[in-house]
């Protein structure tokens, strides 16, 4: 038993190397529609503000309709707004991007969430009510019956404990009959989702013939992390463009470095791009796109101190998974 607990305690002490190479699933994406339509993008323009733990930016798309005229469902894709979403609806997701249409700013009620999802994004905000409701009902419960401290432990009487006892229950037998955030959510949301393609968020475009329209969306959004800290990243996806009529006649992105030493880049790709070390700026152009996931914007780099904190916990992981092998204790 000794040496199978030895053994335990050896493969749960890799575990942590093997997360910290797992980064956070921080991705930026642009606009996209699911209708069919000959309007083109004749140019995307991407301008990112990109900080050491976040960035803002803005991406401008220049649309024409070569078609006749008509009203079209535009989108972006599921996007993570915070550490390790598994991308469902969240209560705070529009308070990180706006979206403007020839300037003029969208508001909440213009921006929806596709009909065929709307049931299902429904049921998340109805979890998001209840879990309050709950969390509201139980702070005056415990007010109530005059708890002193943590529940179970600290109590001005016997009498108190029961009623409090009880009444936590009935709450919790309450919230047990209302909508739950759970994997059968998840899983329902995503395969809605695939099962057409359908944009996260949507707004509604009306086109005349041969008419262009300016579409701007601005996020905020934390900067990509590996578990650990030992590096961050910028990705910005211009394969999301791939699906509007003929090609991308132009696409510029460019980042503006802040915070951010241009020393502490590790990795930049696509490869043809423009480096300007002065004004620690770096771009890519690209004419005529029909962009691939090759065309997507990566982005490495590190902060000093976290890197170094990083080889810091690394090195004593790799102690301690020596000092296990090298005690005899635990062959045995």
């Amino acid at each position: 038993m000794k040496c199978f607990l030895s053994l335990v305690l050896c493969i749960l002490s890799f575990s942590p190397l093997l997360a910290d190479i797992a980064p956070n699933p921080i991705f930026i994406k642009g606009i996209y529609t699911v209708d069919d339509c000959k309007i083109q993008m004749t140019s995307e323009h991407v301008l990112a503000n990109l900080y050491n733990d976040s960035s803002i930016v803005e991406c401008t798309f220049n649309l024409e309709n070569f078609g006749d005229a008509r009203k079209i469902q535009i989108g972006f894709p599921e996007m993570n707004f915070q550490y390790w979403s598994i991308g469902e609806y969240q209560l705070s997701d529009r308070q990180h991007f706006k979206i403007y249409i020839d300037g003029k700013l969208l508001t909440e009620k213009d921006i929806q969430v596709p009909v065929e999802i709307d049931s299902i994004y429904q049921q998340f905000m109805a979890s998001y009510y209840y879990d309050d409701q709950y969390y509201r009902k139980q702070d005056s419960i415990y007010a109530a019956n005059k708890v002193t401290g943590w529940f179970n432990t600290l109590f001005k009487s016997t009498l108190y404990y029961k009623k409090t006892e009880l009444a936590i229950k009935e709450l919790y037998e309450w919230r047990e009959t209302k909508p739950r955030k759970g994997s059968e959510l998840w899983r329902a949301f995503k395969e809605q989702k695939n099962k057409g393609n359908f944009p996260w968020y949507v707004w509604y475009v009306e086109f005349n013939k041969n008419e262009r329209k300016q579409i701007k969306v601005v996020y905020s959004l934390p900067s990509g992390v590996a578990k650990g800290a030992h590096y961050r990243y910028f990705n910005y996806i211009l394969e999301t463009g791939s699906g509007w009529y003929n090609t991308i006649e132009k696409a510029e992105i460019e980042l503006q470095l802040h915070d951010i030493d241009i020393e502490t880049i590790e990795e930049l790709s696509p490869k043809d791009y423009l480096r300007d070390n002065k004004n620690k700026t770096i771009k890519w152009i690209f004419i005529n796109l029909e962009p691939t996931s090759q065309d997507d914007i990566y982005v490495r780099y590190f902060n000093v101190k976290e890197r170094a904190n990083a080889e810091k916990r690394k090195r004593q992981r790799q102690r301690a998974r020596k000092n296990q092998f090298l005690n005899p204790r635990n062959w045995f």
